[in-house]
């Protein structure tokens, strides 16, 4: 079901044997309702009936091979609240009656009363929006309800990513996320595959910095065996495995120009050739990218794609920016892994919540699990000792990272301890770093780094 349903969304299905009655009907309602299907059976339309079908049914009772009841109690095995009405003859009007009294909505008799037969579609059509915008309502008070459970903070831009993600979940477009490395990109795009129509088929996580180039096509699209020198056997590549359901491509910006190539005529054909093959193969799978970097205008980025893959948007603050949920974020995993280790928690200090404030988390909430687990193993006394190692070694251990990120990393925590160090004075930091000042600016620019933060007041 699509997030929000329209009045004009719904459809009049007319189903009758007599061909005469069928069109003089649809004709008639055609100047009241702009969607009206027509039907000489009800076997050409029971398969095409789900839960919340966005339809209202006029029917015949009796028809050749077909019975109008039966329908009825087959359509309300599949939604008991959709409506169908009975199209009678005089002699029918008793059995019409039981059939209400069975949960049909309505009966009409033939001939009809013109003005009678467009009130009943009318309410019929006002029931069936009104049920489907409730229902609609109600999973999205379902879904903002969990989510709270999943994505931890109140600070407006979490709200607003929060409300965002229970929007877009439902529907089935492409999702650009934007995130610093550890604010928690792949749960976001798990949440938007929970909360969609796909959330029964495959989650496909894959993260494209972590792979080598020359392996990139091969992870996406698959390959048969003997396709190259260690193909020894056929591999279903990402894309297909993804199936039915959503492929997560993280740092999405790694990926090789040449890729990029091949991944946008896939995506704009739904069609994959694995290496080593001539056989086409169709795929179905929503696509949820992220990225640190900015795609638009970006010379190693393919403008096509990044208008593909950008349909929704979604961006992840930084956790320094967050504000008191850091506080919030904190406890929550201090608690968590107290739970863990069998130690008894102890609501933060003065010194603890300061500590944890002035910090610039460069490694986002990835880190900050990382201090409130060591908090945790100290049985939470002792603050400078969760976040000593992380001043010093900035939590490189990372096997998801490549080098060039483990070394921008390291680049960028330098400079900002730098940066605090000498209290934002800039001709200290490049007579310490041994660097020129337009290389420094540029890297200020880089990591979105301002030097008046941290300059003394």
């Amino acid at each position: 079901m699509d997030n929000i349903i329209k009045k004009q969304d719904i459809i009049i299905y007319i189903i009758d044997d007599d061909e005469d009655i069928r069109v003089n009907t649809g004709d008639l309602l055609s100047t009241q309702f702009d969607n009206i299907k027509l039907y000489s059976s009800p076997n050409d339309i029971i398969h095409k009936i789900t839960p919340d079908f966005p339809a209202v049914i006029l029917t015949d009772l009796r028809m050749p091979n077909a019975d109008g009841f039966e329908f009825a109690q087959s359509v309300y095995k599949i939604d008991a609240e959709l409506p169908v009405i009975l199209m009678t003859g005089y002699g029918d009007i008793s059995l019409a009656v039981d059939a209400i009294k069975h949960g049909v909505y309505d009966f009409m008799e033939k001939p009809f009363d013109t003005r009678r037969l467009i009130d009943c579609i009318h309410r019929a059509v006002d029931k069936r929006y009104l049920t489907l915008s409730l229902r609609t309502t109600k999973k999205l008070l379902e879904d903002q309800a969990n989510i709270e459970s999943l994505i931890v903070g109140q600070c407006p831009s979490v709200k607003r990513l929060k409300r965002d993600i229970v929007e877009l979940a439902p529907m089935d477009i492409p999702i650009l996320i934007y995130g610093e490395t550890g604010v928690g990109k792949e749960l976001v795009a798990r949440c938007l595959h929970e909360y969609s129509t796909r959330c029964n088929k495959n989650f496909v996580p894959l993260n494209c910095a972590a792979i080598p180039e020359q392996l990139a096509e091969a992870e996406l699209f698959g390959y048969k065996k003997g396709a190259f020198t260690d193909a020894q056997n056929d591999r279903i590549g990402k894309l297909e495995y993804a199936q039915g359901g959503t492929l997560f491509l993280d740092e999405i910006e790694s990926l090789p120009l040449s890729t990029q190539a091949k991944l946008l005529r896939a995506l704009s054909d739904n069609i994959i050739t694995p290496i080593g093959s001539n056989q086409e193969i169709s795929i179905d799978c929503r696509v949820v990218s992220a990225t640190k970097d900015e795609l638009r205008d970006n010379k190693d980025f393919r403008q096509d794609l990044f208008f593909r893959l950008q349909v929704g948007e979604l961006y992840i603050p930084a956790l320094r920016q967050r504000g008191e949920d850091i506080i919030n974020l904190f406890e929550y995993f201090a608690i968590e892994n107290c739970e863990k280790f069998g130690t008894r928690y102890q609501i933060s200090n003065n010194h603890t919540r300061k500590q944890l404030m002035n910090y610039e988390w460069p490694g986002n909430v990835r880190e900050l699990i990382n201090i409130a687990t060591r908090y945790a193993l100290k049985g939470c006394g002792d603050i400078d000792y969760a976040m000593k190692s992380t001043e010093s070694n900035t939590i490189l251990d990372d096997s998801e990272k490549s080098l060039k990120q483990q070394v921008d990393s390291y680049e960028e925590l330098l400079i900002r301890l730098k940066l605090k160090e000498h209290e934002g004075k800039v001709s200290r930091i490049l007579s310490d770093l041994k660097i020129e000042r337009r290389t420094f600016n540029q890297k200020l620019n880089r990591y979105g780094i301002s030097t008046a933060e941290y300059k003394k007041r």
